[in-house]
């Protein structure tokens, strides 16, 4: 009734989310037809639960090799994220056409054998997305201020250049109304990401009206919930995750301009907050879009998330899965 779909969580609804659950849910009902031509016994119930089953693997999938290693763009980092998903020697052994997550020979070793189908591993802790995943995992500057909407096939003239606070909320449902999902995915396609790096925080989340909550800024609600939930400043997070710590904050960027600026607002290397610091690395490896300390987090939680997760290891067989449903997820 209010325009926005019946989903979980809405209250910061967008196009972008309308259109990512739009596409789930068509994909969860084409698993779902495949599923009840092979078993016509399954019942209602079971051809849904093993349909998410499926479908929560296609996106863990798509988030290991793919959106990862768009982000990093990087020949090594690639390579590791699908041995991650495939194993090492898969890998490196097959054409990507010819992969398969479950070799027809398993190699129990998570990092030549792949952590996907192998055993569940929790390291002697119970999983759980850590305090320091929430801190540095603030991706909100890839969102830009200005989104163009085309028609598919023709990318010199949009059809519209929105505000992104005009696509928020009832007004997602609007533009959903009037564009076809092709046209829309294929608009998200052209769409460049921001950057993260600092003074590039969208102008409209920083003036983020939320139903319910009234209007904030987000960019400093990130800042204080780090500083009220005790997280450490920048460069004692990075002592005790492992990375050397910096001795002045000419060490943190080669923009001078940015330097001024954070000298201007901090004292010292010591007191520059978390997610300032991270926004301000200017030294990345090849290809990267964020930097080192938000990468040594990122790339254990990366790892852990399919490691402890049952129905990424132990339980990701064909009697769980169906034969046709790791096929699916092969062929994604």
């Amino acid at each position: 009734p209010d325009g926005v779909e019946q989903t979980g969580f809405r209250r910061n609804w967008w196009l972008g989310l309308s259109m990512l659950h739009v596409l789930f849910v068509r994909e969860h009902n084409a698993i779902c037809d495949m599923l009840a031509v092979r078993y016509p016994h399954f019942s209602d119930q079971r051809l849904f639960d093993t349909a998410r089953l499926i479908n929560a693997a296609v996106m863990a999938k798509i988030h290991t090799v793919e959106w990862t290693t768009a982000v990093l763009a990087n020949k090594t980092l690639n390579a590791a994220m699908n041995a991650n998903w495939y194993g090492f020697l898969t890998n490196a052994l097959r054409a990507k056409s010819a992969r398969r997550t479950l070799a027809e020979i398993n190699v129990a070793d998570p990092v030549a054998g792949g952590l996907v189908g192998n055993s569940a591993d929790n390291h002697g802790v119970p999983y759980s997305l850590t305090r320091e995943f929430l801190s540095v995992y603030r991706l909100h500057s890839l969102l830009p201020d200005q989104i163009s909407l085309y028609a598919i096939g023709q990318s010199k003239q949009p059809l519209k250049t929105w505000g992104l606070a005009e696509l928020r909320q009832a007004a997602a449902h609007r533009v959903t109304d009037s564009l076809s999902m092709s046209d829309l995915f294929y608009s998200f396609g052209l769409q460049n990401a921001g950057q993260l790096v600092l003074n590039n925080f969208p102008e409209t989340l920083q003036n983020l009206s939320i139903p319910g909550a009234g209007f904030y800024d987000l960019g400093a609600v990130d800042v204080l919930r780090d500083r009220e939930r005790g997280v450490p400043r920048y460069n004692q997070f990075r002592r005790l995750m492992g990375p050397r710590p910096l001795t002045s904050i000419e060490q943190l960027s080669d923009d001078p301009e940015a330097v001024k600026a954070l000298k201007h607002v901090y004292e010292s290397i010591e007191d520059v907050d978390l997610l300032v610091g991270n926004l301000a690395e200017s030294r990345r490896p090849t290809g990267f879009g964020f930097g080192e300390t938000l990468f040594e987090v990122f790339i254990l939680n990366a790892s852990r998330r399919l490691q402890a997760d049952r129905f990424f290891t132990d339980s990701y067989r064909e009697d769980v899965y169906t034969a046709e449903g790791l096929t699916w997820i092969d062929d994604v």
